[in-house]
């Protein structure tokens, strides 16, 4: 067999805990990084990469944003595309209200108002659960969307409603805004957030968060100790699933 654990021993705890203990699996990873950067925006057209392989990757770090919250810890989510709007909205009032700072610190600054969001509709789930808990997340999502179409200041008062994400650069390559014609930057900085975005989410599952996140799912027996560091796990989980689908791109 190609891919198998024997023989890969670990000799400490930081190979043990390491994102990819497996060596081929280590090996797997760079050869996708290589051939997500080296190849596939160079051969692509701009069809494949607006249509296909940009949105593929938006919603591949929203899914990696859902599973920390459903898959670690147990909590049902409806709300997944409110906090992306969220995620957006924040980097384009920050795009167009500090021009001269770096598209990379916008989405990293977007990210961290997008998880205090989710630290906010995350306070339910410390009183209800289930479907319950789905069905508020689904009406917070319903909330900032009706708030992002109702408040001219979120789209700088446009005429149309809409937004439009002004241009910036990364090493003088246009990553957004109408100026982003070059398939290659547009399609590399997508990936760069994902490989980015990958190894994070992995992190968060390694046993000093993972094991108290994975203790949400037991649902009421639960130990007294886990009743107790509860609430802060869960809202905790809220953030860090919001701020990961904040990620995707402005």
């Amino acid at each position: 067999m190609i891919y198998r654990e024997a023989g890969d021993f670990k000799t400490s705890y930081r190979d043990d805990g390491q994102t990819f203990p497996i060596r081929l699996d280590r090996w797997s990873y760079y050869a996708i990084l290589a051939l997500a950067f080296g190849v596939v925006p160079f051969v692509i057209n701009d069809y494949w990469a607006n249509a296909v392989l940009v949105p593929f990757l938006i919603y591949a770090i929203a899914a990696l944003g859902l599973n920390i919250l459903t898959g670690y810890a147990g909590q049902v989510s409806l709300g997944t595309g409110g906090f992306m709007a969220v995620g957006a909205y924040s980097s384009y009032k920050l795009m167009t209200a500090f021009p001269e700072v770096s598209v990379i610190l916008h989405i990293l600054l977007a990210g961290g108002i997008t998880a205090a969001v989710g630290v906010l509709f995350g306070l339910p789930s410390l009183r209800i659960k289930g479907f319950y808990l789905a069905v508020a997340t689904l009406a917070a999502q319903f909330f900032l969307v009706w708030l992002f179409n109702k408040v001219p200041w979120f789209y700088n008062y446009s005429a149309s409603g809409q937004i439009t994400a002004p241009t910036r650069t990364v090493w003088d390559h246009a990553v957004t805004g109408p100026a982003t014609s070059a398939t290659a930057p547009r399609a590399a900085s997508s990936a760069a957030t994902v490989a980015t975005s990958s190894p994070a989410a992995s992190d968060v599952a390694k046993p000093r968060m993972g094991k108290p996140s994975s203790t949400m799912r037991i649902g009421p027996c639960r130990t007294s100790a886990a009743l107790n560091a509860s609430a802060w796990i869960e809202d905790v989980s809220f953030s860090f699933s919001a701020a990961s689908c904040a990620m995707p791109r402005p």
